[in-house]
C-alpha cells in the first residue's frame, strides 16, 4: 500500500512541476525551530524547498523583523508568510488568502522539575505566577490576568523565557510547543522541563497575497501530497517537534 500511495505522489508531482516556475517572495523572521536564520535552516525552510521540489516553483526567502514583514506584506512586497492563522490576521488591511493547513502552533504550559500539575481550565492557575512572552495575547487568559487571579510575568523571547524556567525565577511558563521541544533537545539543562497541557491550538497555513491566488491550488495539492507521504512529520520530526 505504501508503495502506491508514493506512486501517486510521484504522479501529482510531475502534473504540477509541469506548470511554468514562477518567482515568489516569501518573508520570514528568526523563530528557531520554525525558521532559524543562521544557516538559512529550520522546519518552514525545508517545507517550502520541498514543496519548491513539488511545484517546480521557487521561493526567495527574506528574514525580516516580523514588523516590518507585516508592513511589506501590506504593500505587497511580499507574497507569501508561512505558519499563520488566519485568525491572527483578520484585522490587518490586506488579511492575504490561505492554503489548506499544513501544521500546528500549539500553545502549552512548561513546568519546572517536581512542579508539573495537572490543568484543565486556565482558571486551574489561579494565585500562580506564569511567564509569558512580552506582547503576546492569551484571550482566554485575560480575565484572569486582568482581575489578579493569575499573575504575569513577562520574558522579552522565548529564549529569555526558557532561562528564567531553569534559572528557578518561575514554576510554570506558556510557550509555543515546538519552540520548547526544540529548545529541550538543543539544551542539555533543560531535558527535565516538564511539557503540561496545551491551553490552545492552532491550524497554521501559508498566507498568500491576494494577487497571487492563482498559485493556491497547486500549493495546496503539494501540501497534501507531503502530508499523505508523511514528509511533513518528517520534517518537524527532523527538529525534535510532534505535534
Amino acid at each position: 500500500m505504501k508503495i502506491l500511495v508514493y506512486a501517486a505522489c510521484l504522479v501529482c508531482a510531475a502534473w504540477l512541476t509541469d506548470a511554468r516556475c514562477e518567482t515568489f517572495k516569501v518573508g520570514f523572521y528568526n523563530y528557531p525551530p520554525m525558521m532559524i536564520e543562521s544557516g538559512r535552516t529550520g522546519i518552514y525552510q525545508e517545507l517550502l524547498d520541498e514543496l519548491g521540489q513539488i511545484t517546480g516553483h521557487r521561493f526567495q526567502i527574506e528574514y525580516l523583523p516580523y514588523a516590518r514583514l507585516a508592513k511589506r506584506f501590506d504593500l505587497g512586497q511580499i507574497d507569501l508568510e508561512p505558519g499563520v492563522f488566519p485568525g491572527w490576521v483578520k484585522q490587518e488591511r490586506v488579511p492575504g488568502v490561505f492554503s489548506v493547513p499544513f501544521g500546528k502552533v500549539v500553545d502549552v504550559l512548561v513546568f519546572a522539575p517536581g512542579k508539573h500539575f495537572k490543568v484543565s481550565t486556565p482558571r486551574d492557575l489561579s494565585g500562580r505566577t506564569l511567564g509569558l512572552v512580552r506582547g503576546y495575547s492569551y484571550p482566554e487568559l485575560r480575565e484572569l490576568f486582568d482581575s489578579g487571579v493569575v499573575h504575569r510575568s513577562d520574558a522579552v523571547s522565548e529564549k529569555q523565557l526558557m532561562a528564567m524556567l531553569a534559572a528557578g525565577r518561575m514554576d510554570q511558563i506558556l510557550i509555543n510547543k515546538a519552540v520548547a521541544q526544540y529548545s529541550m533537545l538543543q539544551t542539555p539543562n533543560y531535558s527535565e522541563f516538564v511539557i503540561g497541557d496545551v491551553l490552545g491550538s492552532y491550524d497554521v497555513s501559508i498566507r498568500v497575497q491576494p494577487g497571487k491566488k492563482a498559485l493556491l491550488p497547486k500549493l495546496d495539492e503539494a501540501i497534501l501530497i507531503m502530508k499523505r507521504s508523511g514528509a511533513i512529520t518528517r520534517i518537524y520530526g527532523k527538529y525534535g517537534v510532534s505535534l
